[in-house]
């Protein structure tokens, strides 16, 4: 949870008086507007720990359902109403829980799942309210809020809104005045963007926050062939029906899930096929929508279930209002009441399991216990260790390239690397992350004073302040995400497998024989 607990920080900072983020570089979406007021107020109430992601998750994903369940019922009264809610909610809650990595995306961390909930509330009040003047202000105005946090909500919501406008004028065509309400909302829909725009760079100028701009392209035609099926597989994901690689018996949830998966795309199917017949806006835009962000993700450069995720809420809310009649008239409301029973008695056995080991609480336990106050790691380890740990523990993230540590400047503040501020003593490495080197750490500090194994971690101590050492200044963001989920830096460090790792720090630690390592932690002394 490591982008998560980047976010912790920031809303921390931002309650302690650093509102605009100064001397910030977040990553290519800030969260300012959505995510980060959330934290601040959970952090105000319950303090900085690993709670406040968790429970920030858990309550945007409640809104998220409830949002996507009230959109879903529309305007429809009844059997018909309370079904389209069924449906809608049903898809929502079945892949929260039922799947480990739908939680990873859904639940673990804010990576565009929160952005959804604004959304679907701006298309909720188009699809209650009644054309008036005041209507494409608010518009304008929450999308413009919302890309202030995310841009991507440009192609999700601004650009569909404005495609729909124009798609509405064209066919009733007339007088611009008998049109008026479209044109606005269109007009309000591409203002948004460049208000957002605009925004972020007053925020910048003021000294505030950077945040990276998000590339927007295609994928190379090599690219589309060899990571296709992936992405699919990264749709199903978002449903909970990611079957592949899995066993008969494993595969059975993932299965059952893929019915709700199904009825999206059939709700998603039947709402192209209306699309120019029916005069329904809000079924329009999220029809839009959803074609938009699934042709973004096919067809462009970036992987990942978190870049679609979009298409749940989408697709569940279009499979109520687009399914509800047909499924009364089929005489499937049985079955579809089994489904649901499913999925409510998956959710309650994934409820009360335990919750997972975590690597990165045993070792911030450890650095607290040893008096390891600030230290480096790479990302995936820094900021969530320093939540583990109440901030009492601050790891900060660097990378290392050829001879030299990098500075990625994503999710971090500048003062977090200045010597006359802070004393770093120490450097969690872990095997395979591909963000560290082994020998880049020692030809830039020589031999650490001590080596420890702290579960599947490496714990390096020097007996200098690390920060002394020149970091290299690299271009905003330098991790690439492929397509097996390894993360692997832009400038080509060093990737040290476990068994020449474990011999380096056995060399390094004086444990010549490996009889005498183990997992548990490898402790001689006090540091």
């Amino acid at each position: 949870m490591s982008d998560g607990a980047s976010q912790a920080l920031q809303a921390w900072a931002m309650l302690h008086g650093n509102v605009l983020l100064r001397g910030w570089s977040l990553s290519d979406v800030s969260f300012y507007t959505t995510e980060l007021p959330e934290y601040m107020l959970i952090e105000f109430l319950h303090g900085l720990n690993p709670d406040v992601v968790h429970i920030a998750a858990a309550l945007t994903y409640t809104m998220l359902v409830l949002a996507a369940g009230v959109l879903a019922k529309g305007r429809a009264q009844g059997r018909e109403g309370m079904l389209r809610l069924l449906v809608a909610v049903g898809i929502m809650l079945a892949p929260a829980l039922g799947s480990l990595n739908t939680t990873f995306v859904v639940l673990a961390y804010p990576d565009h799942t929160g952005t959804q909930v604004p959304l679907l509330l701006t298309w909720l009040l188009l699809d209650r309210v009644r054309p008036s003047w005041w209507m494409p202000a608010v518009a304008g105005a929450a999308l413009a809020w919302v890309q202030i946090a995310d841009t991507m909500a440009s192609y999700e919501a601004a650009l569909p809104l404005a495609a729909v406008c124009a798609v509405r004028i064209y066919r009733h065509r007339g007088a611009p005045r008998a049109h008026w309400y479209e044109i606005s909302l269109g007009l309000a829909a591409l203002a948004s963007t460049v208000a957002a725009t605009l925004a972020l760079r007053l925020i910048k100028l003021a000294g505030g926050f950077t945040v990276r701009t998000p590339a927007a392209g295609f994928a190379r035609a090599s690219g589309l062939d060899s990571h296709l099926w992936v992405k699919v597989e990264h749709i199903l994901v978002l449903f909970g029906a990611d079957f592949f690689g899995r066993s008969l018996t494993a595969a059975i949830v993932p299965l059952v899930h893929l019915i709700g998966f199904s009825l999206a795309i059939f709700g998603v199917l039947l709402a192209v096929r209306r699309f120019f017949a029916d005069d329904d806006l809000a079924c329009q835009v999220l029809t839009a929508s959803f074609l938009i962000v699934l042709i973004a993700f096919l067809f462009g450069p970036r992987l990942g279930a978190w870049e679609a995720v979009a298409l749940l809420p989408i697709g569940a809310v279009l499979a109520g209002r687009m399914l509800a009649s047909w499924l009364m008239k089929g005489k499937l409301v049985p079955a579809l009441a089994v489904v649901l029973a499913c999925y409510s008695a998956f959710l309650v056995y994934d409820a009360t399991r335990p919750p997972p080991f975590s690597p990165d609480q045993r070792v911030a336990t450890w650095l607290a216990g040893h008096h390891l106050r600030y230290g480096l790691a790479s990302y995936w380890e820094a900021s969530s260790v320093t939540l583990d740990s109440d901030n009492y523990v601050q790891v900060r993230p660097v990378r290392t390239t050829t001879g030299a540590l990098l500075l990625t400047h994503w999710n971090a503040q500048g003062s977090w690397y200045d010597p006359r501020r802070h004393d770093a003593r120490f450097v969690i490495f872990r095997y395979c992350s591909g963000c560290l080197s082994l020998a880049t750490l020692r030809s830039l500090y020589g031999r650490p004073a001590h080596v420890y194994h702290v579960v599947r971690y490496l714990v390096l101590i020097w007996d200098k302040n690390l920060l002394r050492v020149p970091f290299v200044s690299g271009p905003p963001g330098g991790w690439d995400i492929l397509a097996g989920g390894q993360v692997l830096g832009r400038e080509g460090s060093e990737t040290v497998g476990p068994g020449r790792a474990d011999r380096i720090a056995d060399v390094h630690a004086g444990r010549p024989d490996r009889e005498h390592a183990s997992e548990a932690v490898q402790a001689t002394g006090s540091p």
